[in-house]
């Protein structure tokens, strides 16, 4: 049967079911929420919410709990119970806030099941399972996951008011310890990460004061300059041990005579739910190209966005193979292998494949930190991936949904699970030919300190100090911490979350009467062209040894030329007391 056909068939089962189901919620939707405080709680009749969240009536069941709040916090909170989630965060006239997956998930019944019973769904299900149970004390994960789908089947969407309306049981527990727990770690990570973009700032422009005095601005934009006609060319490469055929995209400077020297080579890893396709990715290679670079972009087929697509037709059953832990740092190597064998035919042998340049985005920050030595910590992630456990700061990092799937390869005993586990913890995914890390919010509290200190080569770390994916404490700062290697480079990015999406609502949300999102608008492309700049000093540096480009890695440098509100900042070394 063909996907669409399937789907088709699905959607139509699914929004039957609600329907029928539906008829019955007068006697099987929740009736109470129960708010409990250790030996105390209360209790709150839903009819007061949906009265609330219809018309704004507060009755008297509803008016302690709204008692002191300001009209304005009122009409908000008014808003977000009766607003599908799909819609929250984006203007009625830009719905970009959220990716185009995103919506589907939210408003497509079909789509919206297929996750939650994948199992990153099953671990969010039962993480707010663990806060919002059944009136009998145990577990709401059965029951959020039937509401969430019955909502998102009804005509009115998946809003927080719906979910509460279809919850399959008479009474609703909302667990307020935990979720105090939850809101004093999300606090105290918002608190040291203010800290730290504070002393981001102070030592960047500390060390500034201390370098060359150039004219930073007059420094050539990289990304826009490079001399070379750039070449470009697509390979499948066929890995017949693992039983794995995926493309790669090549591209690289036309002429290769007029290169003096060997060829540098850099690859760069895509992130969860990417491809090697997307626009960003392939202007970053063709700047590298017209600077002397052979860049290569390799499609991670079992984490990729037709991966993701799959899962939503119904033909996965997860969001992403757990074996990409393993076959990303893999998929590298035997590319590099095969660079190796074609390199004297197709690229007169000039390719330097003895020092290369890894990069990466978030699970691709992951690849290029594995395939550089960095071993994974597996007693570490079972003490932060228990779904019971309190939430401490450590553990309100919403990467661990990915992160904590590696101990799925361990509870299964199969042959290749172990050997998984094996390469995943024994460093025998680090392939020698890699000379260069350059990690963008990497995946990377998984490794831990022992973990990363195996690298030994050059490693640049770039966060953002409003990335909620990949939280700058949990994985940038905490990785550049725990590197050994004397070549490290800590780039933090003022009010970036770890998309464009993710940075425009967040930037709207905090700040909704100013002109911050409008600036970042502006200035995104400038940020980006930065950041690909000093991707190519980089490898000019630490792979060609051209000591010329040393200006753009300077502290002096990203002060002069980058702008407002992503400021970004430079740290070699970070303050003890942090």
């Amino acid at each position: 049967m063909r996907p669409i056909s399937f789907l088709q068939l699905a959607q139509t089962i699914v929004i039957g079911l609600a329907s029928s189901l539906a008829t019955a919620l007068p006697v099987r939707s929740a009736e109470t929420i129960y708010l409990d405080y250790g030996p105390l709680g209360r209790s709150l009749p839903t009819t007061s919410l949906e009265a609330f969240a219809q018309t704004g009536t507060i009755d008297p069941d509803l008016a302690p709990y709204l008692k002191g709040l300001s009209l304005e916090t009122q009409q908000q909170f008014q808003r977000i119970l009766q607003t599908p989630l799909s819609a929250l965060g984006a203007s009625p006239a830009d719905s970009s806030a959220l990716t185009s997956s995103d919506l589907e998930m939210l408003s497509d019944p079909v789509v919206l099941s297929q996750w939650l019973y994948s199992p990153v769904g099953e671990i969010v299900l039962g993480t707010f399972g663990s806060l919002i149970q059944t009136e009998a004390h145990q577990s709401g994960q059965q029951s959020l996951r039937a509401a969430m789908i019955l909502a998102a089947s009804d005509p009115e969407g998946l809003s927080l008011i719906n979910v509460i309306r279809f919850y399959p049981i008479r009474g609703l527990r909302v667990k307020l310890p935990q979720i105090l727990a939850l809101y004093r770690s999300l606090s105290t990570n918002v608190a040291v990460t203010e800290r730290l973009v504070n002393l981001a700032r102070q030592g960047s422009l500390a060390a500034a004061a201390t370098e060359p005095k150039l004219d930073y601005n007059a420094l050539p934009v990289l990304a826009e300059t490079g001399p070379f006609e750039v070449a470009e060319q697509s390979w499948v490469l066929k890995d017949e041990q693992r039983d794995r055929a995926y493309p790669v995209d090549f591209y690289y400077p036309e002429d290769l005579q007029a290169i003096t020297g060997p060829i540098p080579v850099m690859v760069f890893s895509h992130g969860y739910g990417d491809t090697r396709t997307d626009a960003d990715a392939i202007d970053l290679a063709h700047s590298l190209a017209a600077h002397g670079f052979l860049v290569a972009l390799p499609e991670h087929i079992g984490s990729n966005e037709a991966y993701q697509t799959q899962l939503a037709q119904g033909l996965k059953q997860e969001s992403f193979d757990v074996m990409e832990f393993v076959n990303r740092p893999l998929d590298i190597h035997f590319l590099l292998d095969t660079l190796e064998q074609r390199n004297d035919v197709d690229f007169e042998g000039r390719l330097q494949l003895d020092n290369v340049g890894m990069m990466g985005f978030s699970f691709g920050g992951y690849t290029a930190l594995a395939t550089a030595g960095a071993t994974v910590d597996i007693k570490k992630l079972e003490q932060q991936c228990v779904l019971e456990a309190d939430f401490t700061p450590d553990t309100a990092n919403i990467s661990l949904l990915i992160q904590c799937r590696i101990l799925e390869l361990k509870a299964v005993p199969s042959i290749e699970s172990q050997k998984a586990i094996q390469q995943l913890t024994d460093g025998s995914l680090r392939d020698e030919r890699v000379g260069l890390v350059a990690a963008f919010a990497p995946l990377s509290n998984l490794f831990g300190e022992q973990g990363l200190s195996n690298i030994q080569v050059p490693v640049t770390i770039v966060g953002g100090a409003y990335d909620i994916a990949t939280p700058i404490l949990q994985e940038q700062l905490a990785a550049f911490q725990s590197l050994a290697t004397s070549q490290k480079y800590f780039y933090l990015a003022e009010n970036l979350s770890h998309t464009t999406e993710l940075t425009r609502s967040i930037l709207e949300l905090l700040h909704p009467r100013s002109d911050m999102a409008a600036r970042f608008d502006q200035s995104e492309r400038w940020f980006f062209s930065l950041a690909v700049s000093i991707l190519i000093a980089q490898g000019k540096v630490h792979l060609a040894g051209d000591e010329s480009y040393q200006p753009f890695l300077s502290s002096a440098y990203v002060e002069a030329v980058s702008t407002e509100p992503t400021k970004l900042h430079l740290l070699r070394s970070i303050p003890d007391d942090l």
